[in-house]
């Protein structure tokens, strides 16, 4: 089959709205259609090579589940499904979109546990894994994300089992009551920063006093 007519990628996105209910979305703009490129399809951006960079469908009426195919869009760096109804579980073959710096996937009903291949995403700048139903252990990630707000799981109490998400990782944790609280390494970080200001300050006070 010539790729020039039919990309790949085309293909993967078509088997990706299958297995998430694709008819029943808010917007499905452009989706399927036979006569039209893949890139211009809602919530899908392309590089200059029609290869798949962002996959944005937050919010979108998406239900069913993460197709494994996502893990052929070896160019893309956002995916960001939140706000939806999406279940089963993470696609393992994540661990393969070297490329990935934000995976949101925020309040959905997700299940099972975290694959160990996110450890690899050594990209990730943004994961946002809270308000699911998953378990176990988040794979310790890449220093990337700085912000309180970088990487944010169910790793909060009270949670839904016996048991909250373990994220050795995780900048903020959310639990069952969708209360969300930074975690105590960010804390300790924040203190001792504050710590540090006040030393310079009281230095510089210092040298300046006659």
């Amino acid at each position: 089959e010539d790729e020039t007519w039919c990309p790949p990628e085309r293909n993967f996105l078509k088997a990706f709205y299958t297995d998430a209910k694709g008819q029943e979305w808010t917007n499905v703009t452009g989706w399927i259609n036979e006569f039209n490129n893949h890139c211009e399809w809602h919530g899908v951006k392309c590089n200059e090579e029609d290869k798949v960079i962002k996959l944005m469908l937050g919010n979108g009426g998406l239900s069913g589940r993460i197709s494994d195919v996502i893990s052929s869009l070896t160019s893309i760096e956002t995916l960001d499904l939140r706000d939806n109804d999406l279940k089963g579980s993470i696609p393992n073959g994540i661990g393969k979109l070297v490329n990935l710096s934000s995976f949101i996937v925020s309040y959905n009903v997700i299940t099972g546990s975290i694959p160990d291949g996110f450890g690899n995403l050594t990209n990730l700048q943004l994961l946002h894994l809270h308000g699911n139903r998953l378990r176990g252990t988040v794979p310790l990630l890449a220093s990337k994300g700085q912000h309180y707000s970088s990487f944010i799981s169910d790793c909060g109490s009270p949670s839904v089992f016996d048991s909250p998400l373990d994220c050795p990782s995780c900048t903020m944790c959310c639990n069952s009551q969708s209360e969300c609280d930074m975690t105590e390494k960010k804390t300790d970080f924040g203190m001792w920063s504050s710590v540090f200001i006040a030393s310079a300050v009281f230095a510089l006070l210092i040298l300046a006093a006659p």
